[in-house]
């Protein structure tokens, strides 16, 4: 396997969602948990880790045959080498309290850093839920909503456009109340 094989493989397995990569990302939190190491590193930390330690192993010449394995054993090694250095290092209580303020800094921007990333994901896939079941509305469903919904126009102007003449705007404000309870039903289904 060259890099540049091993740059995409190693992406389109982070790119899509998919149990492999659900499995890996379990996999790592499970050994950084095993190691007290939850706190102090995130598993794309020890994804980028492997990824570095993948291209200079191909750069030296050496084969990588099952990248998802090769992947699992290198961060298991990572996590170990780690925990390691972990136990060398100095416990908080002996450092000088300029020094614990600023792990403790450190160790919050990461869990932001983290918490967002986690935010930032359950957004990305509720719009993408969003957008599919926008997808199996008619177009006449889809029509209101835009209507209503993005270009703002208010009930009466809704009614006075000539696909909606007769139509008052009490059954137009039902319609759209009936076409939002099923784009849930498609959300949560």
């Amino acid at each position: 396997m060259n890099k540049e094989k091993f740059d995409l493989e190693f992406r389109e397995l982070f790119t899509r969602n998919n149990r492999e990569s659900d499995s890996l990302f379990i996999y790592i939190r499970m050994r950084l948990n095993q190691y007290n190491l939850n706190k102090l590193y995130e598993p794309n930390y020890i994804l980028n880790e492997v990824y570095s330690r993948g291209i200079k192993a191909l750069e030296e010449g050496k084969t990588i045959n099952s990248i998802l394995g090769w992947i699992r054993g290198t961060g298991f090694n990572v996590i170990r080498e780690l925990s390691k250095k972990k136990s060398k290092t100095k416990s908080f209580e002996e450092l000088s309290e300029k020094e614990s303020k600023y792990v403790t800094k450190s160790l919050n921007l990461r869990q932001q850093d983290a918490t967002l990333q986690n935010w930032v994901e359950e957004v990305n896939n509720e719009v993408e839920l969003l957008n599919e079941a926008l997808k199996k509305l008619t177009p006449e469903e889809q029509r209101l909503l835009n209507y209503k919904e993005i270009r703002g126009l208010s009930w009466q102007e809704i009614a006075s456009l000539e696909e909606y003449q007769g139509i008052k705007p009490s059954a137009l404000r039902k319609r759209k109340e009936r076409i939002i309870k099923k784009l849930c039903e498609f959300c949560h289904s």
